[in-house]
């Protein structure tokens, strides 16, 4: 993934640009990402994954991307 900015933490400035004029010559610059949108998996692929008719395998799994979903909020 691309970064869609730059900063520079020593005059908290950004720029689109990795080169600006803007940020302190011979200092750090970071690069910045947008976050993405959690997708999850419907209820016909977590059928599909669970290996042939164990709907408390399904369970399980709804459950573990419940919780994954939560810690990528």
């Amino acid at each position: 993934m691309k970064p869609i900015a730059w900063y520079d933490p020593t005059n908290g400035m950004v720029s689109t640009d990795k080169d600006s004029p803007l940020f302190t010559p011979l200092g750090q610059v970071l690069p910045l990402y947008t976050q993405r949108t959690w997708v999850g998996l419907t209820k016909e692929e977590r059928h599909g994954i669970s290996m042939a008719n164990k709907p408390y395998v399904a369970d399980i799994m709804a459950a573990h991307e419940a919780k994954l979903k939560e810690l990528n909020i």
